[in-house]
């Protein structure tokens, strides 16, 4: 299991933009949150600091005031003109989606339209 210090090391050592993990201060909240959400997304893969780290730093930049409105449905603000758009933010963080695939959230919906046994008429 993934502690602080193993994700710190990993991070210091593998990662060239450390400022959201190097600024915070709740890294322990902020590992055992990336850890959860990624046993509930991949429940059936072992936990590793290279994993943990990717989702950890997602995370913590996702703190940013900009991504706070995206996560809250947030399509775009404007003012005196000028106006900013937002794309939609995956929860999921890239290298941990190019690692591990598409997360059971995602497998579920596809599930969910596959029709067995019937026949359309």
């Amino acid at each position: 299991m993934p502690t602080i210090e193993t994700i710190d090391l990993w991070i210091q050592s593998n990662v060239l933009d450390t400022k959201a993990w190097d600024e915070s201060t709740k890294q322990s909240i902020a590992v055992t949150q990336a850890s959860r959400n990624i046993n509930r997304w991949y429940p059936d893969i072992e936990l590793t600091d290279e994993i943990v780290s990717y989702q950890v730093i997602w995370e913590l930049q996702a703190l940013d005031p900009v991504l706070k409105y995206q996560k809250q449905g947030l399509k775009h603000i404007s003012e005196s003109g000028e106006r900013i758009e937002y794309n939609i933010r995956d929860v999921v963080a890239p290298e941990v989606r190019e690692i591990l695939g598409s997360p059971l959230f995602e497998q579920d919906e596809e599930v969910a339209f596959v029709l067995e046994g019937g026949t359309l008429l």
